[in-house]
């Protein structure tokens, strides 16, 4: 039997948006700095991806959403020992005005801002979303987006 740390782990993300405007959170990392991510989290035994991320989102922002779909998929090997796929969803936020900071020691803020304005200092699995040339707020033109 493998040892959990040769395993790859799976985690969910999603795109919250409201008001042509993307939920993107200040990551605390090394040094004092940040990185941009996305409300997410791993995945739980039995829990489906999509519960995985309506749980994510509350516990890390207070908010919930509607409608999510399927968007993408990121390989994030962060080192030889690290080593995660993302799975990404984009849904519509219920209300935005219940945002709150759920976990300040792993993120220090929430801001709602312009797609093409979350593009420096990103977290790899971000990074990694965004070099698939995913764009949000295209429902009508679905398209599932993936890094390997």
């Amino acid at each position: 039997m493998e040892s959990e740390s040769n395993r790859v782990e799976c985690a969910v993300a999603v795109v919250v948006t409201a008001n042509q405007k993307v939920l993107a959170g200040k990551r605390a990392s090394v040094g004092g700095g940040f990185e941009w991510q996305l409300p997410g989290g791993w995945i739980e035994i039995q829990e489906s991806p999509i519960q995985a991320a309506r749980r994510e989102v509350l516990e890390e922002t207070g908010l919930q959403f509607v409608d999510p779909f399927f968007v993408g998929m990121t390989d994030n090997i962060f080192s030889p020992q690290n080593h995660s796929i993302s799975l990404y969803f984009e849904a519509e936020c219920v209300d935005e005005n219940a945002l709150i900071i759920g976990e300040d020691e792993k993120c220090t803020s929430w801001v709602w801002k312009d797609w093409a304005g979350i593009n420096e200092n990103l977290f790899l699995p971000l990074q990694l979303l965004r070099q698939t040339g995913y764009r949000p707020f295209l429902r009508n033109k679905r398209k599932t987006h993936v890094s390997f």
